[in-house]
């Protein structure tokens, strides 16, 4: 249970006092609650400012699991847990959604076929989102906050804000969501392309016709957040949360990430065979190092996940690292945000930032695989 429950009606901006002189470690020391108390306050409150736009913040919870003060240099990691439910009544007042909607019109004064397929991918997608409407959606995150600290007070002028991209510490402005109007652009591009993706999709399937079975990606979902954790100190993994019924790949540090990928994905219906089963290459292995491993089968070898976007990206797919091999499971995607679940490091429901330089890929299951 996180240490620290703020009630998202009273997160208010505060204003960090600055000193000219500095205090002394055993002052420091002496007042090491007073700056936990601010440094989890500077955090909740930069969260709830990023969120304000497009969410209603029900809880935070926040508690601080690395904390150090060096030369009146501050550096704690504040890890936060919180529910949040969009401000929109229904799918079309969400920003990507207009989009989609305003690309569609488009279409129809231009291209008549076009337009019905993008009736189609419009209406697929809705009924995506609609299940985040009125609906609470979990979240759990780690920043770190490097800052000096001066006569016992967090600086608010030197202070350094960062947001735990799975490992790799990325300035937090990536956690904040995009604007309405870059939103609107996304869902403009991403129904042209999705248009496109699905009937290149229809052609081959129709020379190939292809296994007969039916992915639920929700069950898929469902087990990734069952068989999870956050963790947020070493060794980043806790297999007291893991399947029992599977082997656990610990070795090198934790290496289990496709294994629980391809075990999330066979609970959503995605049949076993001899290429991709419990232990296989197929199964545990990424394939960024080597060949055949589980991106390779699924997206070039099987064909059931097809290369999209993050937005396009609902529950039930999966995000492949590009500069290490790893891959996560998307678990939550609204279009404003995204969340995943993952094993070593494990993640519940942790967020993915927003940048547009991305060092990863996302896949999605074909709709023809969907009911």
């Amino acid at each position: 249970m996180l240490g620290k429950k703020i009630a998202a009606g009273a997160i208010m901006l505060f204003a960090l006092t600055s000193a000219v002189a500095f205090a002394d470690d055993t002052a420091l020391k002496a007042g090491d609650a007073k700056v936990r108390d601010e440094a989890q306050k500077f955090v909740v409150d930069f969260v709830g400012q990023a969120y304000k736009p497009y969410y209603t913040l029900n809880t935070i919870d926040s508690d601080i699991s690395e904390y150090s003060v060096k030369d009146n240099v501050l550096t704690a990691r504040v890890n936060i847990s919180l529910s949040k439910t969009l401000k929109a009544k229904s799918v079309d007042e969400i920003p990507y959604v207009k989009g989609m909607k305003s690309q569609s019109a488009v279409l129809k004064q231009t291209n008549a076929i076009s337009a019905m397929e993008s009736e189609q991918v419009i209406s697929d997608r809705l009924k995506d989102l609609s299940e985040y409407i009125g609906t609470a959606t979990e979240q759990n995150d780690s920043f770190r906050l490097t800052a000096k600290v001066i006569n016992g007070n967090i600086d608010n002028q030197s202070a350094k804000l960062e947001f735990l991209n799975y490992m790799d510490w990325i300035p937090a402005a990536h956690f904040v969501p995009e604007n309405e109007e870059t939103m609107m652009k996304h869902g403009q591009m991403d129904l042209l392309e999705a248009v496109t993706t699905n009937r290149a999709f229809t052609v081959r399937s129709a020379v190939q016709p292809q296994a007969a079975f039916t992915y639920n990606r929700i069950a898929a979902r469902d087990y990734a957040n069952k068989y999870t954790s956050t963790v947020t100190g070493s060794p980043y993994y806790d297999t007291s949360k893991w399947n029992k019924n599977y082997k656990f790949h610990t070795e090198s540090g934790g290496v289990d990430c496709a294994n629980y990928v391809s075990q999330a994905m066979y609970a959503g219906g995605i049949p076993t065979d001899s290429t991709w089963k419990p232990e296989s290459i197929a199964w545990v292995n990424t394939g960024r190092n080597i060949s055949n491993g589980l991106e390779d089968y699924m997206v070039r070898t099987k064909k059931y996940f097809y290369k999209t976007t993050k937005a396009t990206t609902p529950a039930g797919g999966f995000i492949s690292a590009l500069d290490y091999s790893h891959v996560m499971f998307v678990v939550a995607n609204d279009t404003v945000t995204m969340q995943y679940s993952a094993h070593t490091n494990d993640k519940l429901k942790a967020s993915f930032a927003n940048f547009s330089d991305s060092k990863f890929e996302f896949f999605y299951i074909n709709s023809a695989y969907l009911n």
